[in-house]
């Protein structure tokens, strides 16, 4: 498979309160490429992230290489409404991003068929973060940015999300994570280290 460049970062670095977070990072991201920040706490992981998808003020230089304008993220706040039900959650994220994929395959991949009119507030916490993957499978992006996407699953849906991860980078797309996680099972990326400081 042929890679192809999806973002070129230089000297990117983020303060606040005038104080500097991380020092300046430069990297590439091609396609298959699976990037886990690496970083002691405090370092700055989840700040990149933020930097990387635009939810607080940066500095240095990101070209974005994409299809299209989108890029996915999962954070620690899932997007989730509490009085929607599953199902109504799948129409809406189906409706905004104009998906094609069928509704019965989202609730088959996902196994979210016992749970589909339970409303969103009875969820667990993992049941919940496994909406933000649906969300995310639905918009159909080259990038995920993805911050401690394991957090509070379960093993089964850990093992869910590292397949996500993986057909989605032998799609032609890219993955940028943070997470104490191993990768020694998701095969045939590319997987390379992203130092923080």
């Amino acid at each position: 498979m042929e890679k192809n460049l999806l973002l070129k970062v230089n000297k990117l670095e983020c303060s606040r309160n005038f104080l500097r977070i991380f020092k300046p990072i430069t990297f590439k991201l091609f396609s298959g490429d699976l990037f886990i920040i690496k970083g002691s706490n405090g370092s700055g992981k989840t700040s990149l992230i933020h930097c990387l998808v635009g939810l607080i003020p940066s500095s240095g230089e990101k070209v974005w290489y994409l299809e299209n304008s989108s890029v996915g993220y999962v954070g620690h706040k899932l997007a989730v409404k509490d009085y929607d039900t599953v199902k109504d959650f799948l129409k809406f994220w189906k409706a905004i991003y104009s998906s094609k994929v069928s509704f019965k395959k989202v609730v088959d991949l996902f196994s979210l068929s016992k749970i589909l009119y339970t409303p969103v507030t009875f969820l667990s916490f993992g049941q919940k973060k496994k909406l933000a993957f649906v969300r995310l499978y639905l918009l159909e992006t080259q990038i995920w940015l993805l911050d401690e996407p394991f957090s509070g699953m379960d093993t089964n849906n850990k093992k869910l999300v590292a397949k996500l991860i993986k057909k989605h980078n032998e799609n032609n797309g890219a993955t940028i994570i943070s997470t104490h996680e191993t990768f020694e099972k998701i095969k045939g990326n590319s997987v390379k280290e992203l130092n923080i400081v």
